[in-house]
């Protein structure tokens, strides 16, 4: 007989004291109930560790563990490890889903059986959970999963917080989120699950992405730390061939342009001035 969960559901959590509780009482008031939950302390040096085996107590389905701090990547992807789930959600510790959120993606899932990642549209809520109307609704990548991402279509969200993967095409793809990126491992990890299978993009919000003080969203003001980021994804990605060959001159001439712009305000001008001679090659020779 086999027992073991329908949907893994892995929060790696980083001195998330915060919000961790609220993040998971969305988990505990589903619709779908056959899932397990992976708290994965990430080294947090303030009280995470109690509210989280405080809430392991309190709910069977949820186990923790704690580990040495390397980074969010690294810490998915030794969820990744341990999920005994046929599904795996990868949510943030400062996220909220709504009563559908489980169900609504592994119904889509099972009516696809040959696509592997579903997610919805996302709306922004604040520190409170107050909903940020002066936001735009994000959406879930759709008919050409990997275009959209290289080419940042607008209003395209890759917050792994949105999407459920079918467990084994990423293991049996080799597939993880890349731990020499940052902010970028998110795009990296579905531009690779793109080349193997669309996105069921679902059109209702059930997940509310979390924009506070603390969170990636406001770290992406590090012009710096963005521009180094974005520099190491364009490379791994020709390095890796991941750019499909249709795509290769428009890829280099926008993302060339990108790197030159992002260097310039990042007050690296010898590198903005390498990305603007080779926008230009790309846009002569072809």
């Amino acid at each position: 007989m086999n027992n073991m969960p329908k949907v893994s559901i892995v929060i790696p959590v980083y001195n998330g004291s915060k919000y961790l509780a609220g993040t998971v009482h969305s988990v505990l008031d589903q619709e779908f109930e056959d899932w397990e939950m992976l708290i994965i302390d990430d080294g947090s040096t303030d009280n995470t560790k109690e509210i989280a085996f405080d809430l392991q107590n309190k709910e069977s389905r949820i186990t923790v563990y704690l580990k040495e701090k390397s980074g969010v990547s690294d810490t998915r992807n030794y969820g990744m490890q341990l999920a005994g789930g046929e599904f795996i959600v990868f949510l943030d510790a400062d996220d909220i889903v709504g009563k559908d959120f489980l169900k609504s993606r592994l119904d889509a899932l099972t009516q696809n059986e040959n696509t592997a990642v579903c997610g919805s549209m996302v709306a922004c809520i604040d520190e409170y959970g107050k909903v940020l109307e002066e936001h735009i609704t994000m959406q879930a990548p759709q008919n050409d999963m990997v275009e959209e991402i290289l080419f940042y279509k607008d209003n395209v969200t890759t917050i792994p917080s949105n999407l459920m993967f079918r467990k084994d095409v990423l293991t049996n793809n080799n597939i993880q989120f890349d731990r020499r990126l940052s902010s970028s491992a998110d795009r990296m990890l579905l531009c690779k699950v793109g080349l193997v299978s669309a996105c069921i993009p679902l059109q209702c919000v059930n997940v509310f992405y979390r924009i506070h003080p603390e969170s990636m969203y406001n770290a992406l003001d590090k012009k710096k730390q963005i521009f180094k980021d974005n520099e190491l994804f364009v490379h791994l990605l020709l390095k890796e061939r991941i750019v499909p060959k249709r795509l290769m001159n428009e890829f280099l001439k926008r993302n060339y342009y990108m790197l030159c712009g992002a260097a310039v305000k990042s007050g690296y001008y010898l590198r903005a001035l390498l990305y603007g001679l080779k926008y230009e090659w790309v846009r002569i020779i072809h």
